[in-house]
């Protein structure tokens, strides 16, 4: 496990705006590389650093090169590039992920209030998280994080696109055994909902290593599988695009249902109008059989 010293002390070196310069600067020299070079890791000299990042004097340089030596850089013989840690830290601050909300005006949409039934639903950001919100009853609905680089540079309608994707494809990526935050490997749980809940299995994934959650029913984390993609394509649905109410409205209506079928197996059951996908997974979600039928072709039970 990280320990909160080391931790603490890795992040006590970032404490002074000239190394952030110093990093943004190795950041820049990334950026230009061309592809097919032999190292993707950019060298920078001391005199290289010292005329792309405005400091006093080459002592001062010196003094913070030797603070960001080892954690964040690493110095060769013919200067310094970047640790992976190094590259990653200044992606969040390239990407403004330290600053907290961003500023994003309400935007009506399409819709009914589930609770008060007026047409008066709007799109807000609050704690980056994308939200619906009732302008009628105040009440608020759904939640997507977002992040300060996703809402900036987009109109409304492609946030809302990108936030539909970036949830899809969480769920694809736990699925697949990978954190979207760490890479860390991911524990899956099924769990039995209580009686009168529309979902009767939920399942919840946790990263091992940084702790992140992702819960949802079987259906909505198979819906990326590409025996759905293809049955939701064929049939002029593209998942991808699909939005939380979307994904509720399709459990509530009973289009998308999750089934126990026997120890450790589950039948998961997707309908399009007469047309139904059904597919059969292991309790760690692996598919282990996927067949599309006709409705009309099922006898009455």
């Amino acid at each position: 496990m990280p320990n909160e010293e080391e931790a603490a002390d890795a992040f006590g070196v970032l404490a002074d705006p000239t190394r952030i310069a110093i990093l943004r600067a190795f950041a820049e020299a990334l950026d230009r590389v061309e592809l097919g070079t032999d190292e993707p890791m950019p060298v920078l000299s001391f005199s290289d650093v010292y005329e792309r990042v405005e400091i006093d004097s080459t002592s001062q340089l010196s003094y913070h090169l030797e603070k960001l030596d080892g954690t964040y850089l690493r110095h060769t013989e013919e200067g310094w590039q970047f640790t992976f840690a190094g590259e990653s830290i200044v992606r969040l601050f390239l990407s403004g992920a330290y600053a907290g909300d961003v500023e994003f005006e309400p935007v009506d949409v399409d819709g009914q209030c589930p609770f008060c039934d007026a047409e008066a639903l709007q799109v807000v950001v609050d704690d980056l998280a994308l939200l619906r919100e009732c302008d009628d009853c105040g009440r608020r609905m759904d939640g997507i994080q977002v992040t300060p680089a996703q809402i900036r540079d987009r109109d409304p309608e492609s946030l809302l696109a990108s936030a539909k994707a970036g949830r899809m494809a969480l769920f694809w990526q736990f699925r697949e055994n990978v954190c979207d935050e760490c890479g860390g490997a991911i524990d899956l749980e099924f769990h039995d909902r209580d009686a009168g809940s529309v979902l009767e299995w939920s399942v919840r994934g946790r990263c091992r290593q940084c702790w992140r959650v992702v819960h949802g029913p079987p259906s909505i984390w198979l819906a990326t599988h590409p025996a759905s993609m293809g049955f939701h394509w064929d049939n002029g649905i593209d998942i991808r695009t699909l939005g939380f109410r979307d994904l509720i409205e399709r459990l509530e209506s009973g289009d998308w249902q999750s089934e126990r079928v026997g120890e450790g197996e589950y039948e998961i059951t997707y309908r399009v109008d007469e047309a139904e996908l059904r597919l059969t997974a292991d309790d760690d979600l692996s598919v282990l059989r996927a067949e599309r039928v006709r409705r009309d072709s099922v006898p009455d039970a």
